[in-house]
């Protein structure tokens, strides 16, 4: 098989993302201070996140009206000749989850219910799956709680400022790409999420907006006003826009037929004669997002590998600390 420029271009990040994994895995719990490079998704409520994030990451989600997420999802996705799904651990240990007899979306939703109890509550406690699989690019996707503004039976009076928070805890490090997630039938102008993200980059130089349910959109020239950032209510992004069209919650649809469908979508569509198919579809967006994501890990690298060593050297300097035998009675 003929090797791609993505082929070859993963393979030029592949040794910095393994760099990356065993530095978790070797400092573990004394992480903090340290910004890895992920794609941070964020959303209102019904945006179609959890169906853009399936695209993505070829893992059902759990999916309903509410409060779906309520801990934050960590996706590494890694290009591989086999697919497997794993489990990640505190101490960056792997737990490989046999998906012919365990359903990896009831999985989820059971995490999510050790970690966040059974309320309506947000928690920053993280799940982490690893997604090998052949058809995936090298991204680390961090799936969000979306917006509440109005609390419901069951959740907390500050349900938004919950949310909120924790969202802008992610969004806030510099090597993070910011997702904003919208449907194509709301006003772009009164999307939270694009307010959020405009508070931590207000040059709009790590926002990508991603335009979702192209086809609820209230006309043709809106989508495409959108795309170009024609109107004077549109947020204007140094990365731009994407529309997609990703399979609803009614379709019973594979992802490879939604993803077929929503190719037919777009090439009978008008915007596809004035903007060009990097703004268009899951594979548009997923090119450009692996691109965007190895240049913050090129970018972000040689920072992460001094606080990395200054990490290092402080716990090599508490083990020194440490009496040679235990057995041996202190002065």
């Amino acid at each position: 098989m003929t090797e791609t420029f993505s082929d070859a271009y993963d393979e030029k990040i592949r040794p910095l993302m393994d760099r990356i994994d065993q530095a978790r895995s070797l400092l573990s719990s004394n992480m903090d201070g340290i910004k890895f490079p992920s794609v941070v998704v964020v959303g209102d409520q019904s945006s179609g996140k959890s169906t853009l994030l399936e695209a993505l990451s070829l893992v059902e989600l759990p999916k309903g009206s509410g409060i779906v997420t309520r801990c934050p999802l960590v996706l590494r996705l890694r290009k591989s000749n086999a697919r497997q799904v794993y489990r990640l651990h505190d101490d960056n240990s792997k737990t490989p989850l046999d998906e012919s007899t365990l359903n990896i979306l009831k999985y989820i939703e059971e995490e999510t219910k050790k970690l966040a109890g059974g309320q309506k509550n947000i928690v920053h406690n993280l799940i982490e799956l690893q997604v090998e699989d052949p058809n995936v690019r090298d991204l680390t996707l961090v799936d969000l709680p979306g917006i509440a503004r109005n609390p419901i039976a069951g959740q907390p009076k500050n349900i938004h400022k919950q949310t909120t928070d924790l969202i802008k805890h992610f969004i806030k490090q510099e090597g993070s790409v910011i997702l904003c997630v919208f449907p194509a039938n709301v006003d772009v102008a009164t999307v939270e999420s694009f307010t959020l993200a405009r508070e931590v980059d207000p040059n709009g130089v790590r926002t990508i907006g991603v335009i979702t349910k192209s086809d609820l959109a209230t006309n043709d020239d809106t989508l495409v006003q959108q795309l170009l950032m024609e109107r004077a209510d549109v947020l204007h992004l140094k990365l731009g826009f994407v529309a997609v069209r990703n399979r609803s919650t009614e379709e019973k649809l594979s992802l490879e037929e939604a993803r077929r469908r929503e190719k037919k979508f777009f090439r009978e569509h008008p915007v596809s004669t004035v903007v060009g198919w990097h703004c268009l579809g899951i594979e548009g967006l997923i090119n450009r997002l692996a691109d965007l994501y190895s240049d913050r890990v090129k970018e972000t690298f040689p920072k992460m590998r001094d606080d990395i060593r200054k990490k290092l050297k402080d716990v090599r300097e508490q083990l020194s600390k440490f009496p040679v035998d235990l057995d041996t009675p202190s002065a």
